[in-house]
């Protein structure tokens, strides 16, 4: 496949998360309106991009792998000032998991798809 021709798609790990990105009111209630609105930015961005490594030179977004209990999943920053950040596993076309290994841009590049695990407030964690 070639990767570059084709925007990526989100699935959701759960329903909560699904209704908070895909409802304006519901983010507006829960994140405040400048939260909600800069998640609906990032997601469509998302959505316009061919792969995550799109996304790694973008510095405001701070796309970066996470550890512990969180390996393999990826974090993107939602709203610096706020503390929310939108949590990812990267897929590849088929919908499976994608590992980087010591090979991380070449993992993003494969990277068509993600799933959104968690959008949560970093700091209430």
């Amino acid at each position: 496949m070639n990767y570059q021709n084709h925007p990526m798609k989100i699935s959701y790990r759960n329903k909560k998360d699904e209704k908070l990105c895909n409802n304006t009111k519901t983010a507006i209630k829960k994140m405040g309106k400048e939260v909600a609105y800069k998640l609906a930015d990032l997601l469509n961005l998302i959505e316009s991009f061919p792969n995550l490594k799109s996304l790694w030179g973008m510095p405001q977004y701070r796309l970066h792998a996470l550890k512990g209990n969180r390996q393999h999943q990826y974090s993107l920053v939602i709203s610096k000032s706020s503390g929310w950040r939108l949590i990812v596993y990267p897929l590849d076309e088929d919908g499976n998991f994608l590992k980087a290994g010591n090979k991380e841009m070449e993992m993003l590049a494969k990277a068509v798809n993600v799933e959104i695990v968690e959008v949560s407030n970093h700091y209430e964690e």
